[in-house]
């Protein structure tokens, strides 16, 4: 059945799910070709492979802690991530951090499909532009059906993923076909791009911080938090790192070919006609992503559209805004320059780093030493409810975050003080998270949580027996 739900709260009897799944949809949905290019940023800097590789880990390790910790709140709100940002920035407030979030979703639509588009190409079937369309509107399809279609998709996508995978690595190792000297810690070692390496697959998996209840939000409230957060950990960190240490492989065995290409020929290496395999399977990897983008862009859409203007969160508005995200990302990506990959692609991790850092510390911060987890379903959605519609200590945080970030910043048209004072080290995500942690805690010392608990225990009253109990189609 296509999904009834939207942005509304998932009432107890229609919650199941097992915690596998947390795994499996996100090995599924960041172990694929877009991540190839994550992995090649080191060796195109000058990097070696396993100095590229340790970078990878480390910055892999930091993006995905506050990224599996933000999966304990689908389960224990039932509801979608970004509609849980009002409490700390506002109804108006968080509008800015929506925007961010759409534009994330929509730009890993068109990658994505852009992508998908020159691998059918490159494996002859066609050409890029009307694969293009044809892989936008399965994802479409696949957005329309929603959150438990999405979560079997991957189930099988990982699947075959972990068997390619292992079969592609143990092949690679078994003959020799990695160069010794790529593997020595004694040369090409630089700190400023093994830093750009550390900030980039931490920004990169940060990314993924935007949707991560919408995939959790079916789950009982009494799921556990360390286990859910355990499983979300393990799919999300081997997922992502394995398609970028992949990247790597290719890079630095051929460097002069294109991320796909070297994919494909490396993996003829191992036994012929592996290689196109490993491009189909990697594409159904980013064709669930992509999915999953355009059914997280609709839900923060249609948050967007609430705070405006309240809307009765129905399956039709879902399949609305979920045509408006997939539709325009396909026809954006008919006309991404076919080298984005190579020339902004870090730039675009980049700044995606430095803008989420300090929303993600604000978010974690106040579900879990705030407010602890304590939130009104109803005042969320309540235009003139307790959460208002500017809250200036969110904001505040926010902004102080991101300030501290700027002389760290090392971008390719802007290059900080203490960026350049630092050789060219960017630290400026590593920054932002703690400023903008510290300064909302501290802030939010003067609020009267007493007072809004009881407002919180009589607005959601009989919640699970009220009108939210049935679902709007």
């Amino acid at each position: 059945m296509i999904e009834v739900r939207s942005i509304d709260y998932v009432p107890p009897q229609e919650r199941s799910g097992r915690l596998t799944d947390q795994a499996t949809i996100w090995f599924g949905g960041s172990a694929h070709i877009l991540s190839l290019a994550t992995g090649a940023i080191g060796i195109s800097l000058g990097l070696n492979l396993i100095w590229t590789l340790i970078a990878l880990v480390a910055g892999t390790v930091v993006g995905t802690v506050p990224v599996a910790a933000h999966a304990t709140q689908g389960p224990h709100l039932g509801l979608p991530q970004m509609v849980q940002s009002r409490p700390q920035f506002g109804r108006y407030g968080a509008l800015f951090i929506w925007a961010m979030a759409i534009a994330v979703y929509w730009g890993y639509v068109v990658l994505g499909d852009n992508l998908l588009g020159a691998t059918s190409e490159q494996l002859g079937w066609g050409g890029a532009g009307p694969w293009t369309i044809v892989v936008g509107v399965i994802a479409i399809v696949l957005a329309i059906f929603g959150y438990h279609w999405l979560h079997v998709a991957q189930r099988w996508v990982t699947l075959a993923l972990v068997v390619a995978l292992a079969v592609y690595l143990v092949g690679l190792i078994a003959g020799g076909h990695i160069p010794a000297g790529t593997m020595s810690l004694g040369s090409t070692f630089s700190l400023a791009p093994f830093m750009v390496v550390v900030s980039a697959s931490a920004a990169y998996q940060l990314s993924w911080a935007f949707f991560v209840s919408d995939y959790s939000r079916y789950m009982p409230a009494d799921t556990d938090k360390t286990a859910i957060m355990g499983f979300t950990a393990l799919g999300l960190f081997f997922g992502v790192l394995s398609f970028e240490v992949v990247g790597a492989i290719c890079t630095a065995v051929l460097p002069k070919d294109s991320i796909t290409a070297g994919l494909a020929e490396t993996g003829d290496y191992v036994f012929d006609g592996f290689g196109n395999i490993l491009l189909v399977i990697g594409a159904l990897g980013l064709l669930g992503l992509m999915a999953m983008c355009i059914y997280g862009g609709s839900l923060t859409l249609i948050t967007a559209l609430d705070s405006l203007r309240p809307v009765r969160p129905t399956r039709g508005i879902r399949v609305v805004t979920i045509l408006v995200v997939g539709v325009t990302g396909a026809l954006g990506a008919v006309y991404l320059p076919a080298d984005f990959l190579n020339s902004s692609f870090y730039t675009v991790l980049a700044v995606l780093a430095y803008l989420m850092a300090p929303w993600t510390a604000v978010n974690l911060v106040d579900f879990f030493l705030v407010r602890r987890g304590q939130y009104s379903i109803r005042e969320i959605f309540n235009a003139d409810g307790i959460y208002g519609l500017w809250n200036w200590r969110g904001i505040t945080a926010y902004l102080l975050g991101f300030a501290a970030m700027v002389p760290f910043m090392n971008l390719t048209f802007y290059e900080g003080p203490l960026a350049k004072a630092l050789d060219g080290v960017d630290i400026a995500f590593f920054v932002g998270i703690p400023v903008g942690a510290v300064a909302y805690a501290l802030l939010c010392r003067g609020m009267d949580l007493v007072r809004e608990r009881a407002a919180i225990a009589e607005a959601d009253r009989d919640l699970d027996l009220d009108l939210v109990a049935v679902p709007i189609a």
